[in-house]
């Protein structure tokens, strides 16, 4: 099978879920798999699990051991790359495919995004608004949609139902431009008798809602320790304002949430939308507030919402993506 190469963005240990997901996956299922710190430090590489490799020492690895590999196994080495900035540097790599995983719409990436489309041999993308959008710029371009999804190996569709008398709201996310605080500050203030417990890493901004005695800031947790706080989550939310980049968005948050089986509120998000009827989608403030009200004593089907988690996980949407390299590595 293929060698893939996701080339240096962020370290390993702070990827976002996707990309550590698909190149999980891609190992599961065979492939040989580097993924290459953007740090660097004296020792070259690491296998973290079978097939897959941290690279440390990138120029040391591009240099020696990758033409090493080459010459001593006839395989197609592949680009996976989520991060259109690096296109100058793909050529490097003498790949004989590229795929560019078009992950968000930040409008500061746009610049460099034709470019990238250009050298990629295929597009995938998040979101129906993504697909569409680069469907109408790039109509001889190959894009295909694959959205995000849910880690089984979190476990979060077994935990079990925990009873308590204190209600949760929970939001498990950075806490960035995108969240609606004002939103969380109207609902702490509707909803006295309940806590709202917010996990996440301040990016960009910083938390401002400390003066609401019921709404508590957790911080940055490990991803291995999410499922024993998501346990006492009531009500899941997704208080995202409406924008050009949040409409654009697929939250891998709903996937994880609905795996509890908890029920999900979010605001008008069109992915969310098509997560109807598993996910609660609000029109405004005041439809939010009382779709949170409603759920804190009406939870519905658990089971349903599980099921539909368990239909979305990483391994279906890694099948799309090996169908996809399988194409155009012929």
């Amino acid at each position: 099978m293929d060698i893939i190469i996701y080339p240096p963005t962020i370290n390993w240990t702070f990827m976002k879920q996707r990309p550590q997901q698909l190149m999980k996956k891609f190992a599961d299922s065979g492939y040989t798999v580097f993924y290459c710190n953007q740090t660097q430090s004296e020792k070259e590489i690491e296998e973290i699990s079978p097939n897959l490799f941290v690279v440390h020492n990138h120029d040391q690895w591009l240099k020696q051991t990758l033409p090493n590999i080459r010459k001593r196994e006839n395989r197609k080495v592949g680009i996976w790359c989520s991060w259109a900035k690096l296109s100058d540097s793909l050529k490097r790599y003498n790949p004989d495919w590229i795929i560019y995983d078009c992950v968000d719409e930040f409008p500061d990436w746009l610049k460099y995004e034709p470019k990238m489309i250009e050298m990629a041999d295929a597009v995938v993308c998040t979101a129906e608004k993504l697909e569409k959008r680069l469907r109408n710029s790039y109509p001889n371009k190959r894009i295909e949609l694959i959205r995000n999804a849910y880690d089984q190996e979190m476990l979060l569709h077994t935990l079990p139902s925990q009873n308590q008398n204190k209600k949760k709201i929970g939001y498990i996310g950075a806490w960035a431009s995108w969240i609606d605080d004002v939103l969380i500050n109207k609902l702490a203030l509707s909803i006295k008798n309940a806590e709202i417990e917010i996990i996440g890493t301040e990016f960009g901004k910083k938390f401002n809602l400390h003066h609401l005695h019921n709404v508590h800031f957790l911080g940055q947790k490990p991803h291995s320790e999410l499922p024993q706080f998501m346990q006492y989550f009531t009500v899941c939310i997704i208080p995202f304002r409406i924008n050009p980049t949040t409409i654009a968005t697929n939250p891998v948050k709903m996937y994880e949430y609905l795996a509890t089986g908890k029920p999900v509120i979010s605001t008008n998000l069109p992915e969310c939308r098509l997560a109807q009827p598993y996910v609660d989608v609000a029109n405004n403030h005041m439809d939010f507030i009382l779709k949170v009200k409603d759920r804190l004593h009406n939870p519905g089907d658990l089971k349903e919402r599980k099921d539909y988690a368990l239909k979305n996980t990483w391994s279906h949407r890694v099948n799309q993506a090996i169908h996809l390299i399988r194409d155009i590595s012929k």
